[in-house]
């Protein structure tokens, strides 16, 4: 048993990842799911249960696993057939006036629902969901894994990605509670109370790795450390600094803690001492030095989706929502701006930067495993990217998101904690490594299917666990 262990961890250790713009492909194949799905309302098909699972969970599993380095094709094997299957629908109809449709809501609310944001969101841990389990199949190519330590994966842009959506959507709830008087004691004690269920899955997710011998890859965030701390510590931290938010911008206080890290990396023996396996077991910040010092990455990727969500979450332009949470209407401006306009901006200033921090010499490579600068403007950047692509998309009118895609966002948090159960049992009850790729594509579709479809049965008794 100990040697299967083994044998497993070296599966998904010592890897060094993959292009850039594979990466680039794949995430696009997302994008295209959401347009496929609103032709296939449009279509009028009455799309079933089955056909949404196909649609949205479906193509997004082949892309990842049979489909892998075939993109391209695969997104012309998807778009086609529902371009096709509207343009039939729609040339058979009667002629009626043409009513355009319109993404944005009739009345000028504050905080509307946007499909794409529950599309974007949801695809993203639908993609993180397989890839957990995957990951431990041979049908994943490994260069979709995470590296050990430089590089860029898949693997790795998904748990920088999740972090991200987190700050995004805590913005909805910033915007309706910022204005409000609240004491600095009173919120922080919130803060620890909402802190303590992920907590307390890290603290049984550690007790379960250890007590049966589950695979462990030590230089992911070390011996104790796991991701469920991070997310846990993130809410914590935030609200310590919250003086300092209220008055200045969160992406500035983003770049501040992610420079000074990458400073601290170079300017001291931060980074060797990180990266040094002899210290590992002499004390218990060195068995956990990855998850420790990687935390400070991860808390500027939520501060930086937080600032997306400035402008991303209203559905209209608030005051200099560019640079500050506002809960007061505007005009538009250049620091005032709706939000495809913030996301172009965005998207452009943040590419930008990634660009000159992965070609200078100044920075080290992208690394997931010290989430230092260039990676988190990695994640940044491509996730601006991505959200621009799914904006873009609802601004042509797509407006409707599936009930896997619904349910899936309303409960997001256990989504990713009942992923995480499941692989567990996958990977406990037969040898992944011994499987084919078809018996491993087989055990995929039916853990998905399974997570889609509990969340699916409690969306529809209004049962949303929020951790």
């Amino acid at each position: 048993m100990v040697a299967h262990k083994e044998q497993k961890e070296q599966f998904v250790s010592g890897l060094n990842g993959g292009s850039i713009d594979e990466i680039a492909w794949l995430l696009s194949v997302n994008v295209a799911v959401y347009l496929v799905w609103n032709c296939v309302v449009a279509s009028g098909m009455g799309p079933s249960w089955t056909l949404d699972f196909i649609v949205n969970c479906g193509v997004i599993l082949a892309s990842i696993t049979l489909w892998a380095g075939h993109t391209p094709t695969l997104l012309v094997s998807v778009l086609l057939p529902a371009v096709i299957a509207v343009v039939i629908t729609t040339v058979g109809r009667k002629r009626r006036p043409h009513k355009p449709a319109s993404a944005a809501p009739a009345t000028a609310d504050l905080l509307p629902k946007k499909s794409f944001i529950t599309n974007y969101r949801s695809h993203m841990l639908i993609i993180t969901n397989l890839a957990i389990l995957a990951v431990d199949f041979h049908v994943f190519p490994r260069r979709f894994a995470k590296v050990e330590t430089w590089g860029t994966s898949l693997m790795d842009l998904g748990v920088g990605a999740f972090v991200f959506s987190m700050g995004l959507v805590s913005t909805r709830s910033l915007i309706k509670t910022y204005q409000g008087a609240n004491g600095y004691v009173r919120l922080v004690s919130r803060a620890v109370v909402k802190s303590l269920p992920l907590l307390v899955l890290g603290v049984a997710r550690l007790v379960s790795v250890k007590s049966l011998e589950y695979q462990e890859h030590v230089t992911e965030y070390g011996i104790h450390w796991n991701f469920f701390f991070t997310l846990g510590f993130l809410p914590i931290v935030l609200a310590l600094l919250d003086p300092i938010l209220r008055y200045v911008p969160r992406f500035v206080v983003a770049f501040a803690i992610s420079l000074g890290y990458e400073y601290l990396l170079h300017a001291t023996d931060l980074l060797t001492f990180i990266l040094d396996p002899s210290n590992r077991l002499t004390n218990i910040i060195t068995m956990n030095k990855e998850g420790i010092w990687s935390f400070w990455g991860y808390f500027a990727i939520f501060l930086f989706g937080q600032s997306f969500g400035q402008f991303v979450m209203t559905g209209v332009p608030t005051k200099h929502n560019l640079l500050f949470v506002s809960a007061t209407p505007a005009k538009p401006s250049w620091t005032s701006v709706t939000t495809t306009k913030g996301l172009v901006i965005a998207a452009f200033v943040y590419g930008a930067i990634f660009w000159f921090a992965h070609e200078s010499p100044l920075f080290s490579p992208v690394s997931r495993r010290l989430a230092n600068f260039p990676y988190v403007m990695w994640i940044v950047s491509f996730s601006g990217l991505v959200l621009l692509g799914y904006a873009v998309v609802y601004d042509l009118g797509a407006n409707a998101a599936s009930p896997v895609v619904e349910a899936t966002n309303n409960n997001g948090l256990f989504a990713f904690l009942l992923g995480n159960v499941l692989t567990g049992v996958v990977n406990m009850s037969m040898d992944t490594l011994a499987c084919s790729n078809a018996e491993a594509v087989a055990v995929l579709v039916g853990y998905c299917a399974v997570i889609s479809a509990v969340l699916v049965a409690m969306d529809r008794r209004h049962i949303y666990i929020k951790l």
